[in-house]
């Protein structure tokens, strides 16, 4: 596994190679997860697979991956819109790096912060719906997301519950020799 991940500023081409083939496998689980569980509301694997990338891997290339999960999605989904990206992007890179800040917390602090998630993902859609539909909507909105903020919130703590420990092992064993020079 020498080499699987690029840290260093003058890579090999086998370096490089592997690195994009990583990333592009990372995105591909984390894109294709999301569409296979669509017709299950609120129901993903994609805070947690944040979350366990967070723990692993340095900024620079969370961040990207992040950033291309959300373009993907909404290209794929129809929804590239400023009003529903801005707010998708900020969501999800501010878990990618609350999650990466807090990666050596105990296992609670990051059920908590996946918990929470729940709720903040709902509330970061407010500003477009009050510039679509006028300051009015506060509360109705409020109101009407709960449900679906409870249910997200719930998917999150049963994916954490069950995946996130065997994950990131896993995830670790694979890019186990350059895990040592992120941290």
């Amino acid at each position: 596994m020498e080499g699987f991940i690029v840290l260093n500023l003058k890579p090999t081409k086998r370096e490089l190679v592997r690195s994009i083939t990583l990333a592009g496998m990372l995105l591909a689980i984390l894109f294709v997860q999301e569409q296979f569980l669509v017709l299950i509301p609120q129901f993903q694997f994609t805070v947690v697979l944040i979350i366990v990338y967070a723990s692993i891997f340095p900024y620079k290339i969370l961040i990207p991956l992040i950033a291309a999960y959300v373009l993907l999605d909404n290209i794929y989904m129809g929804t590239l819109n400023y009003l529903y990206f801005i707010p998708m992007m900020f969501a999800w890179v501010m878990l990618g790096v609350v999650a990466r800040r807090i990666r050596h917390k105990d296992f609670y602090v990051q059920v908590i912060l996946a918990i929470a998630f729940g709720f903040v993902y709902g509330w970061v859609y407010l500003p477009a719906r009050m510039i679509e539909q006028g300051v009015g909507i506060f509360w109705l909105y409020l109101k009407m997301d709960l449900p679906f903020e409870l249910m997200m919130a719930a998917s999150n703590l049963i994916t954490m519950l069950m995946v996130y420990q065997p994950l990131r092992l896993s995830l670790e064993k694979l890019v186990s020799s350059e895990i040592k020079n992120v941290r």
